[in-house]
């Protein structure tokens, strides 16, 4: 119990840093948003500088929608749950991940085109699929492939995750592969752990 005590007390503690931290970041992408807006409206139409402000623009906006997530968390806050295609938001966010994982990396995806949609945060959808991706660069300093693919899979026995167990029943299936080493036994060991 001391032990839970102690956990609950850290996470908590963490939610209020991150809630400041993202109050913080949203003024900051507030600022970074107005101004983007007023560099398109200076641009003489079908100037090719505007699909480059486009790119930042939806990187920006992604970077709001996760410090409202930030805020959420802090706050206690459920979050706004909708329901839509992955494939969409994986395709959507394909170009920004091939900029993050560098030429020497090889970026494939392999998408199911009879994928059911999910019900989740959008926001909190993008930040899994970033973080996964990351996590697969990183565990190749000297390149390799990473893999994103989803598909459709049906549970037949209840399975056990890091957080709820999974009951029988229909998924969607989101992977992140890569060629990399792998993790080490001490880091498995803490691979469900926040931060």
């Amino acid at each position: 119990l001391e032990h839970a005590l102690a956990r609950a007390q850290r996470m908590e503690s963490i939610g209020q840093l991150a809630g400041g931290v993202a109050h913080d970041f949203n003024n900051i992408l507030t600022a970074i948003l107005g101004n983007i807006e007023v560099a398109r409206l200076e641009l003489a139409p079908g100037d090719p500088a505007d699909a480059l402000l486009v790119e930042a623009e939806l990187a920006a906006r992604r970077a709001a929608d996760l410090t409202r997530q930030l805020l959420t968390f802090a706050r206690h806050q459920p979050v706004e749950a909708r329901i839509f295609d992955p494939n969409v938001l994986a395709r959507e966010a394909e170009r920004m991940l091939r900029r993050l994982v560098g030429a020497q990396i090889e970026l494939r995806t392999d998408l199911d085109p009879d994928l059911r949609t999910i019900r989740m945060g959008t926001g909190q959808f993008e930040q899994v699929l970033m973080n996964l991706v990351v996590n697969a660069r990183d565990a190749m300093p000297d390149g390799g492939v990473i893999t994103v693919r989803t598909r459709n899979v049906v549970l037949t026995a209840p399975a056990a995750t890091a957080g709820a167990p999974l009951t029988p029943g229909p998924y969607v299936e989101l992977a992140v592969e890569d060629t990399g080493s792998g993790m080490d036994a001490e880091t498995l060991e803490h691979v469900f752990e926040p931060f």
